[in-house]
């Protein structure tokens, strides 16, 4: 039972809604639909489309955001070579780049607290969308604002960070995209 609360003509108003409940009218309606069905009309692909992507949304919005914490921290455990310029990588712009990995395990929990429905979809939906958004924009900002010379300064067994900010930044974009999707379920 997931209890909500919300204000309507100035009055605190409590519904609760059983998700169990809600799974099994969904799944009666979606039957006698199919079996009403004629041969000759084409099956809706969106009404089913609510319901799968409720449910996977939040799963791969976690696993996105446990890749782009894994992406954003990797040349931290994996650039060893002293003087190698890494805090200075990371420090790069206005902000550096360690807010995004930690908004990244910050969705993390999110995410999977929108799979096991432990808290409001509404609430979680915003918490999600906003936090990608601003993601999104550190890791461009980040990712501009990089001197080259600091970029080509690493030693050469290490040239895929030259492409490693690009990499953060559309990590970041699939986050938003996991977020905008949970997001468009859960509200629509």
């Amino acid at each position: 039972m997931i209890a909500t609360r919300s204000i309507v003509d100035n009055e605190w108003v409590v519904a609760y809604r059983f998700p169990f409940f809600e799974d099994v009218r969904n799944r009666i309606w979606r039957a006698i639909g199919a079996a009403s069905r004629s041969a000759y009309t084409p099956a809706d692909s969106t009404s089913d489309m609510n319901v799968d992507l409720d449910a996977v949304a939040p799963r791969l919005g976690a696993i996105v955001c446990l890749l782009l914490a894994g992406a954003v921290f990797a040349p931290a455990l994996l650039i060893t070579v002293p003087g190698a310029g890494v805090a200075d990588y990371y420090a790069s712009g206005p902000i550096g780049i360690s807010i995004v990995g930690v908004l990244a395990l910050i969705d993390v929990v999110v995410f999977l607290a929108a799979a096991q429905e432990r808290s409001d979809p509404e609430t979680l939906a915003g918490v999600a969308i906003v936090s990608a958004l601003a993601m999104v924009l550190f890791s461009l900002v980040w990712a501009l604002s990089i001197d080259p010379t600091l970029i080509f300064s690493f030693p050469p067994e290490h040239a895929w960070i030259e492409n490693h900010r690009w990499v953060v930044v559309t990590g970041s974009a699939a986050v938003a995209i996991a977020a905008g999707s949970y997001a468009r379920a859960r509200v629509a």
